[in-house]
């Protein structure tokens, strides 16, 4: 597939409703994908971003390569400052934030840190 010979980053904002954003390099292994669902048996990172849509990337579960490739991805998601949260039975977000990958979970969303208002 062409796809897999590409370099593909994805823009991510780091902090929410504001301009700072890092890119993160998509590993060749992975696919960025438009569906909501990911398919049977993959596993799927939603990378929430106000300002151009949400990025969704998918592995497949079974296969090591594709699960070392997302371990790494949301290893360097993670140290960027977005924070993993398992989503649930029927898509309902939790507010389980991550703390190790879990290659079994369907969907994690990642979201960017809030600036909090002090007061």
């Amino acid at each position: 597939m062409p796809w897999k010979d590409i370099t593909m980053f994805v823009e991510v904002p780091v902090i929410d409703k504001c301009n700072a954003t890092v890119q993160i390099q998509i590993p060749k292994s992975l696919q960025v994908v438009d569906e909501v669902v990911p398919p049977p048996k993959h596993g799927m990172f939603f990378i929430v971003n106000w300002k151009d849509g949400d990025k969704r990337v998918v592995w497949d579960s079974c296969s090591l390569i594709e699960i070392q490739a997302a371990k790494e991805m949301f290893d360097n998601l993670k140290k960027e400052g977005l924070k993993p949260y398992k989503i649930g039975i029927n898509g309902l977000a939790t507010s389980q934030i991550m703390e190790e990958f879990d290659p079994m979970a369907e969907q994690v969303m990642f979201l960017p840190v809030s600036l909090l208002k002090g007061g």
